[in-house]
């Protein structure tokens, strides 16, 4: 505890924040003195938030990051280490659906969401690993389903997606376990 807030002057990245699971972990994050960057594709909804954060007496600024993009990604990387510092938080929570029956799915369909879904992670992850490996601590934190562990009906993207994320957090927390970066994935709901 750092003056009776978990996360004073630590720095987090929570994407897919304009709305919310994401939009709650920033808050909280914000709440337990965290200086949030409220990252999403949706630059007005990740404004609001910010801006809820700072009324509330947080540090918060608002990014508009395609998380399937490499170059937005470490853009948005390197302003929020510009506004805040370097990154002790990430929260890998963007994400989109594209419903639809397997039969009927269509390759862009399934595309988008791993794009976003695992990619994004990805992206998102190596775009901050190094300077984390570097102060040898970090926090890294993967949104996933219980349609990755149990599947479902009508988004084989989706809980392939969330299933891939899954072996994803496996491996990455093995591989920067040594840099003292813990990884986690949690499935709400």
């Amino acid at each position: 505890m750092f003056n009776g807030k978990a996360l004073d002057n630590k720095v987090a990245i929570v994407t897919g924040a304009g709305q919310g699971i994401g939009a709650a972990v920033a808050r909280a994050y914000a709440a337990q003195g965290a200086k949030v960057a409220v990252v999403d594709w949706n630059l007005e909804t990740a404004e609001q938030v910010a801006q809820s954060i700072r009324a509330a007496g947080g540090q918060a600024v608002a990014l508009k990051c395609d998380v399937s993009d490499r170059a937005g990604v470490d853009a948005m990387v390197a302003a929020t280490v510009a506004k805040f510092g370097p990154v002790d938080v990430l929260v890998n929570n963007a994400g989109i659906t594209r419903t639809a029956m397997l039969h009927k799915m269509t390759p862009h369909q399934w595309d988008q969401v791993l794009a976003v879904h695992l990619s994004g992670s990805f992206n998102c992850l190596q775009a901050v690993v190094g300077s984390m490996m570097e102060r040898q601590r970090g926090w890294i934190i993967n949104t996933i389903s219980t349609a990755g562990i149990l599947g479902t009906i009508g988004q084989i993207n989706y809980g392939s997606a969330k299933a891939g994320l899954i072996g994803f957090t496996k491996s990455a927390a093995r591989e920067l376990a040594r840099y003292n970066i813990i990884v986690n994935c949690v499935a709400p709901g």
